[in-house]
């Protein structure tokens, strides 16, 4: 066969035969149309309060949880999704030439279940999933400078994503 074949059809045609590796996620979880955000548990009570809402941060966490997971399903008893926050913590991490903090880590241990009500199983869980959130107290660094309750907020965002990212599209 010529060098043509290989070079222009042997690919195309491997990649019939093998596919690419993408898996469309529009049967995961066809069954299920509803969801039930149970209450959050906060069991850190640094964490307990949302200064910037002024509220508790187990409304505020409940609230866009609920939000975000409606855009996929609705309200109702298909699946149930618990969380509690077990820990949150603020630790120096990065420091500047003269020992000066400069970089702080936030994190939140979470424990959460995700089942299926319809078939009776769990789906997903984890008694200790880590969320971190990095964020500068100094400016002019990497990234722009947060005050501790802006990271706060952010972290809980992030979370909120992910966990939507890894349950209910399983990317």
């Amino acid at each position: 066969m010529s060098k043509t074949f290989f070079i222009f059809v042997l690919p195309i045609w491997l990649s019939l035969i093998s596919g690419c590796g993408y898996v469309s996620k529009s049967e995961y979880l066809e069954h299920i149309s509803t969801i039930r955000i149970a209450p959050i548990e906060i069991l850190d009570a640094d964490f307990a309060y949302n200064n910037a809402a002024q509220r508790p941060n187990d409304e505020v966490i409940h609230e866009k949880l609920t939000q975000r997971f409606n855009r996929k399903w609705r309200d109702g008893n298909d699946a149930e999704f618990t969380m509690r926050i077990q820990d949150y913590h603020v630790k120096e991490h990065g420091f500047g030439p003269n020992g000066e903090v400069e970089l702080v880590r936030m994190t939140l241990q979470i424990e959460y279940q995700f089942i299926d009500r319809i078939r009776g199983q769990i789906i997903e869980e984890s008694d200790n999933y880590l969320q971190v959130h990095d964020f500068y107290i100094v400016p002019n660094r990497a990234e722009p400078m947060e005050s501790p309750e802006q990271a706060r907020g952010l972290i809980v965002e992030e979370l909120i994503e992910d966990l939507y990212n890894q349950l209910a599209e399983q990317w």
